[in-house]
């Protein structure tokens, strides 16, 4: 079993940096290209999101099954033959993998409708894997 208190640790900040996020629903690609402050809590808001995601079923993984992963998309593969997650919940976190990993290496050249894309529409994605932690860790 995770430890709980570590779980509901990173809970607290995934909830309150998802409400953080909601805050910027209907945001504009014209608003963010007028305003690098809120390019910037899109992009840092939706990394720390991403990653404590990770980290919490990373955490799930190592405690309850105790599989060895080297890449975030491992987790998914874990996590999907254990029956926590469904396929769609698996291609979900593997495209959250990738655009990770594009906001810690490729911030460059980031596409900014991306993040419109993230805040206006998938934030619900984040959600439902809030939904899927605390069910299956009776929280």
């Amino acid at each position: 079993m995770p430890d709980l208190e570590v779980i509901q640790r990173h809970l607290s900040s995934y909830v309150a940096d998802l409400e953080n996020l909601k805050k910027h629903k209907n945001v504009t690609l014209e608003e963010i290209k007028a305003d690098t402050d809120l390019l910037w809590i899109l992009e840092r808001g939706i990394y720390l999101l991403i990653q404590n995601l990770f980290d919490m079923l990373a955490h799930i993984v190592s405690a309850d099954f105790r599989e060895n992963w080297e890449f975030y998309t491992d987790i998914g593969d874990i996590l999907l033959r254990h029956k926590v997650i469904s396929e769609e919940d698996k291609a979900v976190l593997n495209q959250m993998a990738g655009f990770r990993n594009r906001l810690s290496h490729e911030y460059l050249s980031l596409d900014s409708n991306v993040l419109v894309d993230v805040v206006n529409r998938r934030l619900s994605d984040f959600a439902r894997f809030l939904t899927i932690i605390k069910t299956y860790c009776n929280i």
